[in-house]
């Protein structure tokens, strides 16, 4: 593993960004945690994806990446992750997101696992339909004049489906998104190799063998998703990249293992028709899945809500959720003395050096190969932060504009108060001069 995290010395501003923690880097971008104020003077917490120097000097790309971020900020759904801003900052491009404070789908899966304790049929279900609703909206969603821009998501995966600890459940990362809209489809975007890699276990097989795609390759995507709930492994489990791609070329599909599922076969046929290895056979839409789905839980009277799910959560993951918030709360305590003009750049540099495949404690593989002791451990470090240092020095920056700004007005309101009894006693003085002006010419 090479040493990129590390490299950057966190907290840093980044524009009108404070960001105070790496969360990872993958074949596109680099990921952070951050903070900014908004125009109203409070905090908010975003994640900055800032693009790898590679694809940020490709024009084709950089002209991609605009036409469709503005498509995609466009976006809003309760299940999908909501796009604050793309922008650009000494020529680097940047997109700034919606924070979603909880854990992804493998993480969840993962501790889970650790825990002894299996994730209910009836919330798995949950899982999909909420990421299948995003899903469907995005596939839906169209101009001002009613012409749909036919978004394909073509990444659909565990690290790319949040669940916060509310219950909520929501689609991010169209970074690679395809538009088909406007003459934008002339050409497939290239992707880096290392992407690839690590998606193609969640690949139509139309799109493994580079033939052209429609929205039922994320249908598919998402058929996996629910095939690995149900069974608690990958589909195509292999260390092996070229095992992989054959495994996901030849989409041959085993049957979900009977774990007493009430309506078996109903649940089975769901499973099948969401990956046929023909496009026609498959749902057509994320709402023909969702009914089956939804008529799969009526007949077998199961009962699923998000406040539910939130409660599932609380009693497995809070332990968890509730260290990872304060964590979170201790690096952004360290923003201090370091996010000064004369102290910090107006950028941070880039590395690069070959995308960091090593996963972040936010987005830790819970279905991945590795054994369960590393799973179970690999979390726990803090090699990722590079802020702990700067945990003892507390005087939040954040915090010290807000008593800069309550000092001004406090100081306001004092000079005011003041030139009110200036104009007073002036008044009085005034009174009493006129007063004895009066006398004077009646003694007179």
């Amino acid at each position: 593993m090479t040493d990129t995290t590390t490299s950057h010395d966190l907290p840093i501003k980044f524009g009108p960004y404070y960001l105070f923690d790496f969360i990872g880097k993958g074949g596109m971008a680099e990921i952070f945690l951050a903070k900014t104020l908004t125009e109203l003077g409070t905090e908010r917490l975003c994640v900055i994806k800032r693009i790898l120097p590679l694809l940020n000097r490709d024009k084709d790309f950089c002209e991609m990446l605009i036409n469709e971020a503005k498509i995609v900020a466009n976006l809003s759904h309760a299940n999908v992750v909501k796009t604050l801003q793309l922008g650009q900052l000494d020529q680097q491009y940047y997109i700034a997101m919606e924070y979603v404070e909880g854990v992804d789908l493998n993480r969840l899966l993962g501790s889970l696992s650790r825990a002894k304790s299996a994730l209910p049929l009836q919330f798995a279900l949950y899982i999909i339909i909420e990421t299948l609703k995003g899903l469907d909206y995005a596939h839906r969603a169209t101009d001002s004049s009613g012409n749909p821009y036919n978004i394909i998501h073509r990444d659909v995966s565990p690290t790319n489906v949040l669940i916060s600890t509310e219950g909520e459940v929501k689609l991010c990362d169209f970074g690679i998104a395809k538009v088909t809209q406007h003459g934008l489809d002339t050409e497939e975007p290239q992707l880096n190799e290392q992407h690839v890699k690590g998606k193609m276990a969640y690949m139509s097989p139309e799109h493994v063998a580079g033939k052209p795609i429609d929205q039922r390759a994320d249908i598919f995507a998402v058929g996996i998703l629910l095939w690995e709930l149900l069974n608690g492994r990958r589909l195509y489990k292999s260390k092996d990249p070229e095992e992989t791609f054959r495994k996901a070329s030849e989409a041959v599909i085993p049957d979900i293992v009977d774990r007493g599922f009430e309506e078996y076969e109903m649940l089975s046929a769901i499973v099948k028709k969401a990956l046929s290895k023909d496009p026609d056979r498959r749902f057509a839409n994320g709402r023909e899945f969702i009914r089956a789905i939804e008529d799969y839980l009526h007949v077998t009277g199961q009962v699923v809500s998000q406040l539910r799910f939130s409660e599932f959560l609380m009693e497995n993951l809070g332990t968890l959720l509730l260290e990872m918030r304060r964590k979170r709360e201790a690096q952004a305590a360290a923003l201090a003395d370091v996010l000064t003009a004369e102290e910090t750049p107006k950028a941070l540099a880039f590395d690069d050096s070959q995308p960091d495949e090593t996963p972040s404690r936010f987005t830790m593989s819970l279905l991945s190969d590795e054994d369960e002791d590393d799973m179970a451990t690999a979390h726990l470090g803090d090699k990722f932060t590079t802020t702990a240092r700067l945990a003892d020095n507390l005087a939040h920056k954040f915090e010290e504009e807000e008593r800069h700004s309550k000092a001004r007005i406090e100081s306001k309101r004092k000079t005011k108060a003041l030139l009110m009894r200036v104009a007073v006693f002036a008044a009085v003085a005034a009174g009493l001069i006129g007063a004895g002006i009066v006398l004077m010419k009646v003694l007179g």
